[in-house]
């Protein structure tokens, strides 16, 4: 056995040596790569490009004039200081919803808060809640029957929250300001939205300016 496995490895490394030798001259003979061939340009990473973000700027600050026309209203009078304004008009409000009510009259239309005075203490105020229908009952003091404002005003509008209608007044006389608009401090401010039933922090509210 020794014998024959000797045998054959010698035969498979005389093989071996044939091979390679035929192998050796055409490895040499390998063409080269041409030094002309076309190599791919330097990959460059491209410089990091800063860029600003662009606030768009704010919408102008714009009033409407337009002309009121008088309405049937229930007013109710009162005073508040400035952190309890909006309860006060709230309950104004609901005090004279029921009014109207009681009277056998139908609520009809927005209603109007007029600002007759104020200080850094507070403010008087009247609620105006316009109805239709008539009655031969007078109402409940300090409630009275009358009309709304009726005359030329500039138009403004807030919406949002009721705590930030300072920021809306504060533009609005800054605008008054510009125009030379002369102003006697009476304003009055249109719900669009009912506080009886709106969120103080989703109200639309127009804020109206009279001329004189």
């Amino acid at each position: 056995m020794t014998g024959v496995w000797g045998t054959r490895l010698g035969r498979a490394a005389a093989v071996f040596g044939l091979m390679m030798a035929l192998v050796a001259p055409a490895a040499a003979q390998a063409p080269q790569k041409s030094q002309d061939s076309l190599t791919p340009p330097p990959v460059v990473d491209p410089k990091t490009v800063e860029t600003t973000p662009v606030t768009p700027a704010p919408a102008t600050f714009s009033a409407d004039e337009v002309t009121l026309t008088p309405v049937p209203v229930l007013t109710i009078s009162g005073s508040s200081s400035w952190e309890d304004a909006y309860d006060k008009l709230v309950e104004a409000v609901r005090k004279a919803d029921g009014e109207v009510k009681r009277l056998g009259l139908v609520r009809a239309g927005d209603v109007f808060v007029m600002y007759n005075t104020s200080d850094d203490r507070g403010f008087d105020y009247e609620v105006q809640m316009p109805f239709s229908g008539t009655t031969t009952q007078k109402p409940a003091e300090p409630m009275k029957l009358g009309g709304s404002f009726a005359g030329k005003v500039l138009r403004f509008v807030h919406t949002g929250s009721f705590g930030d209608m300072d920021n809306t007044y504060e533009q609005i006389a800054n605008y008054l300001d510009e125009k030379n608009v002369e102003q006697n401090d009476l304003y009055i401010e249109r719900y669009r939205t009912d506080l009886l039933t709106a969120s103080p922090e989703a109200l639309e509210i127009e804020i109206l300016v009279p001329l004189p």
